[in-house]
């Protein structure tokens, strides 16, 4: 009993020492709540969003100068710091790659101040050659003829008229068919050979203007990668280069911001913003018209240059991109294209010259795509994309134009009433219809150390709609049967069909050592419209000598289908009727590229890369043996008359028909060589290359070596930016390129038709045709047979375009005026030539030629 109560004692004592802590243990944190208190009320804070380029920068290390406070931005560019007592500081931004910036700012008790920051890039430690630049190719990457192009230079390059493809056209293995058209010709290969993708979905016939610009807008486009060879095996179904172009989302910076580019020929005007209702993500909207119609037209028709009924082109285009980000890890886009062109022309009664037109056309070209990205973590990144894209058209033209034998400046001012019997008639009606929906998912895994694997698959599910109806006069036709090695063959077509094209690939990237880096891949393809499969293996390779001096190569195999889609860019009709189409083959083409680059300053590059193509199973139209006819001049007599030539003779030769057939092969090769100047850092007054391309392409068609259409042995270009001062900019571009393969004439013979002798209505005795009543002769002019094609050259073409950039601040908006001028000194550059027959008898060649000096001013507002 004692015990016990000595033990409660004992207890009493323990609790009441206990509780006199816990009492101290209460004033001590009573006493550290009051001063917290005290301090966070005179305390404050700080957030806002850090960018570049207009998009958010994640991983920017914000310190405030001489104390503990700081933070870092989210993977959107936001920050937020709390709780800093209030006072003047200098906060400093920074991260690798871009230049530090520091900022004074004062913070106020019981406030968060907003402070956004736009970021400039830096130049790149030499060092360490890790290039932060986004646009400017690593080490570890092994695509070779890879070409990434700011926007910013497709926007401002002089003759480039704003266009993302017509900029692509001053870079090495890279040409333009002409001055009118910014379709792009890559080492020895047709724009039908080029695939073109556009935010992950390919588009057919990317032209508007029949091919004067691009549905690209340079105002909303973020990156714009060009693979003139050996591109990897995510892209498929074409031979020769791929062009991706990616749209930046919009800016989250302010609700609202835009930019206005508008000249005397079009304008250009884009707006952005993040989401209302604090949604997580952005959206943007653009839209460009071209007004030749509106302002053009009728200045041209004030000056009596066109007839009233005279319309001139136009064009118009939509575009809208959204991203929301509902939750972490995944990202919602959505992304829309809306557009128009057409023309509609008559020519008028009181023309001076005796040819005469009506064209009717409106084409379309519109897109719709849903992408789902997700990233449950750093090492795993999933895209899912499905897509719906339609291209249509219709087309009614009706022409009477002169007697290609005969000089149209002898009729100029003869009236039409009287011009019957020397015109020939072409007619014909198009309509068309090029329809793909598209489900694809992409997958890429970041596993070990540098090894990134990447796989994908996919399947289209295409429609294509073809209806062409000639009516051809048969002058025409006597002229077309007369001369072999011209291609034009009038056959109707009228056809739809509804195929699949189904795609896997998988290629990874392995760092084999500090040096070296190989990605080896498989791409396969199911073509539905030839009923067959193909596998496409695909090697390429990075070696570093040191860390600024790179070695790539590659080799693969690359497919390309028949499709009508197709047959737009290469302006050729083929009959894919299946009893023919299940008959071919994929055309097909070996790759090796072999390229090393280094840099010589931080911010001067040099490239060499040599290339061959090998073109196998290329589809040309079928030749069948047909008729042609054969006289010849009856000594000592006037050959302006009939009877001064022997009565014509049947004789076989090759005619050509819209069946296609694998019998043509061929070969691309060259080196090209670019010097670069790139401003990294923003603050270099002048940047640009300089390159030059030997190049070297032929193919075998009917048993004929000749050279590819659109061969150029040489190739050099100029571009070249220079800030003259901080205000006002001057930019050149210059090109030079020698003559492209041309047919040209070889002589004049006498013009043969077939006429009705036994009085049943069917043409069946060849004769010499005369003019009207009389005995004198219709000469044709003569180009030869087959063995004559391309044999000739164009002279050699070069052109300067230069442009004035001059900033400045009105109204506290951000303005740039230009001038830009094409062909400066106004070289006539031939496109192709016109032949006729004089009444002597002799060839006479008249040029076609290109853009004249043309000024265009405008204007950019930013806001």
């Amino acid at each position: 009993m004692k015990n016990l109560k000595l033990n409660i004692y004992l207890m009493r004592d323990d609790l009441l020492e206990q509780g006199k802590k816990e009492k101290k243990m209460i004033k001590l944190i009573l006493l550290i709540t009051f001063i917290s208190n005290i301090i966070i009320a005179q305390s404050g804070g700080i957030k806002g969003i850090i960018t570049a380029n207009n998009q958010p920068l994640p991983g920017v290390n914000i310190l405030f100068m001489e104390t503990n406070y700081g933070g870092v931005t989210d993977a959107d560019g936001n920050y937020s710091i709390k709780n800093i007592p209030s006072g003047d500081y200098s906060i400093r931004f920074s991260i690798v790659g871009y230049n530090s910036q520091t900022r004074d700012v004062e913070i106020t008790a019981n406030r968060i101040v907003e402070f956004n920051l736009e970021m400039i890039q830096q130049s790149i430690e030499m060092e360490e050659v890790r290039v932060v630049d986004s646009k400017i190719q690593t080490q570890d990457d092994t695509q070779t003829s890879l070409i990434n192009l700011n926007p910013d230079q497709a926007r401002v390059q002089p003759g480039a008229v704003t266009d993302v493809l017509r900029s692509l056209q001053s870079l090495p293995g890279v040409l333009a068919p002409n001055d009118f058209s910014s379709q792009l010709i890559v080492r020895g290969s047709g724009p039908d050979q080029n695939l073109m993708v556009m935010d992950d979905v390919e588009v057919f016939n990317p032209y508007r203007l029949y091919g004067v610009i691009s549905m690209f807008n340079p105002e909303s486009v973020s990156d714009i990668n060009l693979i003139t060879g050996g591109f990897p095996s995510r892209y498929g179904d074409r031979l020769s280069a791929v062009l991706d172009i990616t749209n930046r989302e919009g800016s989250t910076v302010k609700p609202v911001s835009g930019n206005l580019n508008a000249s005397i020929v079009s304008a250009n005007l884009l707006l952005e913003g993040r989401n209302p209702f604090s949604v997580p993500g952005s959206w943007l909207v653009s839209t460009r018209r071209t007004y030749y119609d509106l302002i053009v037209e009728p200045f041209v028709k004030e000056t009596g240059l066109v007839e009233d009924n005279v319309s001139f082109p136009n064009f118009f285009d939509i575009q809208a991109k959204l991203s929301f980000i509902p939750f972490s890890g995944h990202k919602f886009l959505f992304n829309g294209v809306y557009s128009r062109d057409g023309v509609n022309v008559v020519s008028g009664d009181e023309r001076e010259q005796p040819d005469s037109v009506s064209i009717f056309n409106e084409s379309y070209n519109n897109l719709l795509s849903f992408a789902w990205h997700y990233t449950p973590h750093k090492n795993f990144f999933n895209k899912f994309i499905v897509s719906w894209y339609e291209n249509s058209g219709d087309t009614d033209f009706d022409s009477k134009f002169l007697d290609p034998s005969l000089n149209r400046n002898d009729f100029e001012d003869a009236a039409p009433d009287t011009l019957a019997p020397y015109l020939v008639d072409i007619a014909f009606s198009s309509i068309f219809k090029f329809r793909k929906y598209s489900i694809e998912d992409r997958m890429n895994i970041f596993w070990g150390e540098n090894y990134e694997l990447e796989m994908g698959a996919g399947v289209d599910f295409m429609r294509t709609n073809l209806i062409i109806h000639f009516e051809v006069d048969p002058k025409l036709r006597a002229i077309i049967n007369g001369n072999p090695n011209i291609r034009a063959v009038f056959d109707d077509i009228e056809d739809a069909k509804d195929y699949t094209r189904m795609k896997a690939y998988v290629h990874n990237n392995f760092m084999v050592s500090e040096k070296l880096y190989i990605q080896p891949g498989i791409r396969f393809d199911y073509y539905d419209i030839l009923k067959k499969a193909y596998i496409s293996p695909r090697i390429s390779l990075a070696y570093s000598f040191d860390k600024l001096t790179t070695l790539r190569a590659v080799w693969g195999i690359y497919f390309q289908s028949i499709g009508y889609e197709k047959m737009r860019d290469r302006n050729i009709l083929f009959d894919l009727s299946p009893k023919f189409t299940e008959l071919l083959n994929a055309e097909k083409s070996f790759h090796y590229v072999l390229s090393i680059e280094r840099w010589l300053t931080s911010e001067w590059r040099v490239k060499l890369e040599g290339y061959y193509k090998d073109f196998q199973n290329l589809i040309t139209k079928r030749a069948v043996t047909g008729t042609g006819y054969y006289t010849e001049p009856v000594p000592g007599k006037d050959p302006r008359y009939s009877d001064s030539w022997t009565q014509p003779v049947t004789v076989s030769t090759d005619s050509l028909t819209n069946i296609p057939e694998n019998n043509s092969f061929g070969e691309a090769y060259g080196f090209e060589f670019m010097l670069e100047k790139r401003n990294i850092a923003g603050f270099d007054r002048i940047n640009g290359w300089i390159s030059y391309a030997l190049a070297k392409a032929d193919r075998n068609e009917y048993n004929f070596w000749l050279p590819f259409q659109f061969d150029q042995l040489h190739t050099i270009n100029v571009v070249l930016n220079y800030k003259l001062n901080h205000w006002l900019e001057f930019g050149m571009r210059f090109q030079y390129g020698s003559g492209f393969p041309i047919t040209e004439a070889v002589g004049i013979k006498p013009r043969i038709i077939k006429i009705d002798t036994n009085g049943d209505m069917i043409p069946d005795t060849p004769v010499i045709a005369t003019k009207g009543d009389t005995d004198e002769v219709v000469y044709d002019v003569d180009f030869g047979d087959l063995s004559n094609r391309f044999a000739s050259r164009k002279p050699v073409y070069h052109r300067l375009d230069i442009r004035f950039s001059a900033e400045a601040d009105y109204w506290n908006l951000d303005w740039i005026f230009y001038l830009d001028i094409i062909n400066v000194y106004n070289r006539s550059n031939v496109i192709a030539y016109d032949y006729s027959v004089s009444p002597e008898l002799i060839l006479e060649r008249e040029a076609t030629t290109m853009f004249p000096i043309i000024p265009t001013f405008g204007f950019n507002l930013r806001f």
